[in-house]
């Protein structure tokens, strides 16, 4: 047996490990105005998705472009360029309330972009796709960048990099070796591709996330906010903690409960780890393996049904 000395942290202690590890919780610091204006798009969000998955009556390509915009425009006023962006004055004069000019201009610019397709008549779509004027290859060019450099701030640049080596692929193929040379696409035909047709951007993948995930995400925070969390941590408890090696089961449990409504690794490290890891410290467990059984169970439970976190977008 061993005596766990560890002190409990504090819930502002867990929060702040959860923003330095978790590029998806690590949002930027504002002004009383715009997180107010921020916290209200918020609110038009939530509203707008209940309406729409529930008796709204929206076209398809509207209901996913309105999504998009509200992402995308979240993220660029959320996020920062880079990880000490937020230790610059935020008073300098290029920022406004906090959030740099550069990233409310393409705020702007993404949210228009989103929208530009959608609010198109249907007739000039259907003209339009395969045979895009040069605005459309603008505005998709826009959109497609921006979206690639929204996925870099808020998870990393692992998703972006794997976009952009399937668009070279794409774009180089006839200087591809052996097996991998192909004919090839011109810009305007990826652009096309991506922007003009329900296969790309608009695609299934931002469907789903628009008319159901996005909903489980929203219940997955109320739910955390008025403790649900640690009604799974007694589950799984009640479940496994009788047994042999109690704590460690527990662990497994709770994190596979608590990835229903998470989606992160990281959330669920901090959220069930602090009770678990010195749990199992005090029946015995090595430091290191309790942190390794409880970092491998919330790494499985991010991947449980039905947000699944970003792990989603890759196996999609």
């Amino acid at each position: 047996m061993s005596t766990d000395t560890t002190p409990e942290l504090t819930p502002e202690q867990l929060a702040d490990i959860e923003r330095k590890f978790d590029p998806e919780t690590a949002f930027r610091q504002t002004g009383k105005t715009l997180g107010f204006m921020i916290s209200l798009i918020l609110v038009l969000m939530s509203v707008y998705h209940f309406y729409a998955s529930g008796f709204g009556l929206v076209r398809e390509l509207v209901h996913r472009g309105i999504h998009l915009s509200f992402v995308l425009g979240l993220v660029f006023l959320l996020f920062g360029a880079r990880k000490n962006s937020d230790t610059l004055s935020p008073k300098a004069w290029y920022r406004l309330d906090g959030i740099p000019l550069i990233d409310i201009i393409f705020a702007f610019l993404a949210v228009t972009a989103a929208m530009y397709l959608p609010l198109l008549p249907a007739s000039a779509l259907a003209q339009r796709v395969g045979n895009p004027s040069q605005f459309d290859v603008f505005m998709g060019s826009a959109l497609l960048i921006l979206t690639l450099e929204a996925a870099r701030r808020s998870v990393g640049p692992t998703l972006p990099i794997i976009g952009l080596i399937f668009i070279g692929f794409a774009y180089f193929g006839p200087i591809m070796p052996g097996a991998l040379k192909h004919g090839g696409s011109s810009w305007l035909g990826i652009v096309n591709h991506l922007y003009m047709t329900n296969q790309g951007i608009y695609g299934i993948a931002i469907g789903v996330m628009a008319q159901y995930v996005f909903l489980f995400i929203l219940f997955g925070v109320l739910a955390t906010r008025i403790g649900l969390g640690q009604l799974f941590i007694d589950m799984a408890m009640v479940i496994a903690g009788r047994y042999s090696g109690g704590p460690a089961k527990v662990a497994i449990f709770s994190s596979a409960f608590m990835g229903t409504i998470s989606g992160s690794s990281i959330a669920n490290t901090v959220t069930t780890g602090a009770l678990t890891i010195p749990a199992m410290k005090r029946v015995g467990y090595p430091a290191h393996f309790a942190g390794a059984v409880e970092a491998t169970s919330s790494t499985g439970g991010q991947i449980t049904p039905p947000i699944l976190g970003a792990a989603a977008f890759i196996m999609v």
